[in-house]
């Protein structure tokens, strides 16, 4: 997968082994920034095993009052990592779920 990061959280990729981590890449700028001013995109090539997991989010999914960053990311990886095995539809109402009920 060749992909790119427009000042997005990052992407999580889950294999289908439970193994989640977070692909690092520095950020660009947004897209339209600097309209009119060439500027040259980085990417990155991330190899994805058959049956995993790409998780694309917003920032309102590991942020919330009274808890930093670094935790609510560290959560969703947990919980990715551990219902990796689930059927993808199920893997969404998981993580929503946890989103809404933390803990429940």
């Amino acid at each position: 997968m060749r992909w790119s990061n427009a000042g997005h959280p990052p992407p999580l990729l889950v294999t289908p082994d439970g193994h989640a981590r977070y692909l690092e890449l520095r950020q660009d700028l947004l897209l339209g920034l600097r309209l009119g001013v060439e500027s040259t995109r980085r990417d990155a090539v991330e190899p994805m095993p058959a049956g995993s997991i790409l998780v694309l989010y917003t920032d309102g999914l590991v942020e919330s009052p009274g808890s930093d960053l670094a935790t609510g990311l560290a959560r969703l990886r947990g919980q990715a990592a551990a219902i990796a095995h689930l059927p993808l539809e199920d893997v969404c109402d998981e993580i929503v779920r946890n989103a809404t009920h933390p803990g429940g």
